[in-house]
């Protein structure tokens, strides 16, 4: 049986809905089957499976799809702490950024204030000389 025919079936090949029946037989007495409500023992054209079958390839498929969902849970979690070391890294980078041009803007305060000075002395020098002479 291929993957698609695994587990529970839902429908026969002729289209009905699946039914989920108990075996009245001397052999199978009480056990549970999934069968098309048109099928009987002798027609191989519809479905007929057994209900433990199903619940043991339901099991294993679950299985599967859960060993999935942690294998990438556990990529995910390693992305995730990556990704958030990558944060901390770069909040640390731009405290120092802040840091780094908190200090020039204030040695950059201190320059045009100087420069303010410089420009003030030479403007009252030129006043002085050209009043004086």
């Amino acid at each position: 049986m291929g993957d698609r025919l695994r587990g529970f079936p839902k429908k026969c090949r002729c289209g009905e809905p699946i039914v989920m029946k108990t075996s009245n037989t001397a052999r199978n007495p009480g056990r549970l089957f999934h069968a098309c409500p048109f099928g009987d023992n002798d027609n191989r054209f519809h479905v007929f499976k057994w209900t433990d079958s199903c619940m043991v390839e339901e099991i294993q498929d679950l299985i599967e799809k859960v060993d999935n969902l942690e294998g990438t849970s556990i990529t995910m979690q390693k992305s995730f702490n990556a990704y958030e070391s990558e944060i901390e890294n770069l909040t640390m980078e731009t405290r120092v950024c802040e840091a780094v041009i908190e200090k020039e803007v204030a040695e950059l305060k201190i320059q045009f204030r100087s420069l303010q000075n410089i420009v003030v002395f030479a403007l009252v020098l030129i006043f002085f000389f050209r009043f004086i002479f």
